[in-house]
This record gives structure tokens, C-alpha cells and sequence, in this order.
């Protein structure tokens, strides 16, 4: 957020001339982490992460400036409205702390709805999948805070721009490969350590094991949907 007490950056000998937006980045920074355990209802699932901090090109120069990249993650749209306001009153005061002569930007890059996924498709893709992988090869998943723009072919799309949604059905496919689970699973050299997860740059998934199963998985799913949609009658083309 914005410059300091007075405007522009200065030199670190000097370092009294100007307020320092590194001394509010990281103030924001460390604040920031207790707005889940603290400025979120235990009942509500939050997650904030400060991705990006920028500020600064030498070390001998107290910046003019620095910005933070902040990515809140919520199980509703409500608590997410709630955490994104307790980011900006964050904001806010670390920057009024240090003396910045003027209010921080404070901007919402992206934004995505809540994956809701329709109980009946839902059930109905599993069984497709139990029969085609066998059942102990398809597992429930207790959801999480990933996200991504999905939910926009649901109800989601309806809310934000007015098209039909359509019923969702969300699978997570499995990439680890065997050697990876021998290695990390109880008696194995890594035993207690979960396995590399996706951006991570260890990350490595086990093509050999898990494109077969990917394609007839989403195969299996589409030639369901498609078998369950009504039936037209046949007209002659004239």
C-alpha cells in the first residue's frame, strides 16, 4: 500500500524522512495470518495465503511503495464477503500505522462462486464409475477450498449472467503413482509424509498409471449423461 509519512521513498541513512511500506507489508502480512483463526467463525471454512510480496529494487532505498497479492478462499459466498472485508480493515491500518499519506489500492483481481454439485448427477456419475473402476477405486472426497470457474456452468452462471445452469458433477482424479505410495505410505522410507501435491515443483504425476483411467472415466460419465436425456422422436428430413 501507498507511500510513506512523506511522499516518495528516501535513502536508508535517512529512513525518518519517509514511512516505510515494508514495515506495513509485513505488519499486514503477519496480521493477516490471524484472520482465520480469529476474524472467521469456527463454523466457517477460510483460507488466506499472501502469495505475492513486491517492493523495492535496492537495498540501500527505503521504496516508495509495495504490494501484496492476497488470495481468500471461503465455503460460501457470505463468509467470503466477511474475510474480504477483514483483509481490507487490515490493510487499512497497517498503512495508517507507518503514516502513508494516503490510503492504500485495495483491488479484487478474480473472484469464484462455491462449487455446488447436484446430489442425484453426482450419484449417478459415482456408480458409473464404481462399475467401470470397481468401487474401491472410487472414493468420497470431503471437498476443499479449491477453485476455479466450474461452478459458472451451475447455478453460478444463472446468479452472475443469467444462463440456464445445468446439474454438476465434480470428480478429482488420482496421479500419484505406485512407486510414490509404496515410498510414503507406513513402513516406507517417507512413511508420514503425504504425497507431492499439484504446484508444488516436485509435482509429477503418473501418466502411465492415470491417463488410461482419466479418458474412460470422463467417457464413462458423458455416454451416461447423454443415454439419460429424453428421447426425441425421430423426424424425416424433408
Amino acid at each position: 500500500g501507498g507511500g510513506g509519512g512523506k511522499e516518495g521513498g528516501a535513502h536508508t541513512a535517512t529512513p525518518h524522512l519517509t514511512a516505510d511500506p515494508v514495515v506495513a507489508a509485513a505488519a499486514a502480512v503477519t496480521r493477516l495470518q490471524g484472520l482465520v483463526s480469529r476474524g472467521a467463525p469456527p463454523a466457517e471454512q477460510v483460507t488466506l495465503t499472501v502469495g505475492t510480496l513486491r517492493a523495492g529494487t535496492a537495498a540501500n532505498v527505503v521504496p516508495e511503495s509495495a504490494a501484496l497479492g492476497v488470495g481468500v478462499r471461503a465455503s460460501s459466498g457470505a463468509a467470503l464477503e466477511r474475510a474480504v472485508a477483514e483483509v481490507r480493515r487490515i490493510v487499512l491500518a497497517e498503512s495508517a500505522a507507518v503514516g502513508a499519506p494516503r490510503e492504500p489500492e485495495i483491488t479484487v483481481v478474480s473472484r469464484s462462486a462455491a462449487l455446488r454439485c447436484d446430489p442425484a448427477t453426482t450419484e449417478e456419475v459415482r456408480r458409473v464409475h464404481a462399475e467401470l473402476l470397481g468401487s474401491g477405486r472410487v472414493l468420497a472426497w470431503p471437498g476443499s477450498m479449491a477453485a476455479e470457474d466450474f461452478p459458472l456452468f451451475g447455478d453460478a452462471g444463472e446468479t452472475l449472467h443469467g444462463q440456464r445452469g445445468v446439474p454438476l458433477a465434480y470428480w478429482m482424479l488420482g496421479v500419484v503413482g505406485p512407486e510414490e505410495w509404496r515410498r510414503t505410505a507406513p513402513g516406507g522410507p517417507d512413511a508420514g509424509s503425504p504425497p507431492v501435491t499439484n504446484h508444488s515443483p516436485y509435482f509429477a504425476p503418473h501418466v502411465g498409471s492415470a491417463l488410461r483411467p482419466a479418458i474412460a472415466a470422463a467417457a464413462a460419465a458423458v455416454l451416461d449423461r447423454f443415454a439419460r436425456l429424453p428421447q426425441r422422436e425421430a423426424r424425416p428430413v424433408p
